[in-house]
């Protein structure tokens, strides 16, 4: 027998007067199964992730705009796409439609398994854990789910045979599909015509048993 955990980190500065790309956090993590009888423990699978630290923003004046800018083009466009263009909440419409009360957003990069451990729902648990830790707060995580390139192997700092080739586009296109599928199990919605899917994070999240049991 074998259980499993995700181990998170992150970092934070403490010097006073943070830069704008300050009130954003990184967070990455890793799967890992340890052998109930030996203790051993395997490396499985690996997690990164996003939190805009909107109410922290608002309360030291800073604008938003400016702190997801100033982190990357992706916090640009998730700005555009869910906030307020000049506040520190999400849009109207947004709000409404998955009930995010908090204004604080988590952004899920990616979740990698090794080819052993896939079709296991392994994926979809480290994802709900990862919530768990460290979603509270937050109104909403969105996440671009789609396969990842397998280039970005060293990267990500994972063994290439992680990321498994896509024939064509066609091929790429089928696997993007059963990855959404897949994610709409946890209460994942697409995000209009975009790419993003979402997740309300005051609402109830599938039990393990639900998830485990979930076809």
């Amino acid at each position: 027998m074998a259980s499993f955990d995700i181990r998170v980190r992150t970092r934070g500065s403490l010097n006073p007067g943070r830069e704008p790309a300050a009130f954003a956090s990184g967070y990455t993590g890793v799967v890992v199964c340890t052998d109930d009888e030996t203790g051993a423990e395997t490396r499985v699978g690996k997690v990164a992730a996003l939190r805009v630290h909107a109410a922290h923003a608002r309360a030291a004046g800073v604008p938003l705009f400016d702190v997801c800018d100033a982190h990357s083009h992706e916090l640009h466009v998730l700005h555009a796409l869910l906030y307020s263009p000049d506040g520190y909440h999400f849009r109207d419409a947004v709000a409404a439609r998955f009930g995010a009360t908090e204004s604080d957003l988590l952004v899920l990069d990616y979740v990698v398994l090794a080819p052993k451990w896939r079709q296991l729902k392994l994926g979809l648990l480290a994802v709900r854990r990862l919530v768990e830790l460290i979603g509270g707060g937050c109104g909403l995580a969105v996440s671009l789910i789609a396969p990842l390139r397998t280039d970005a192997h060293a990267i990500l700092g994972v063994p290439a045979s992680w990321l498994p080739p896509h024939a064509d586009a066609a091929d790429r296109r089928a696997a993007a599909a059963t990855l959404r599928k897949y994610y709409r199990r946890m209460g994942f919605a697409r995000l209009g015509r975009t790419p993003y899917y979402a997740l309300a994070l005051g609402r109830r999240a599938p039990s393990v048993g639900e998830i485990l049991g979930g076809e």
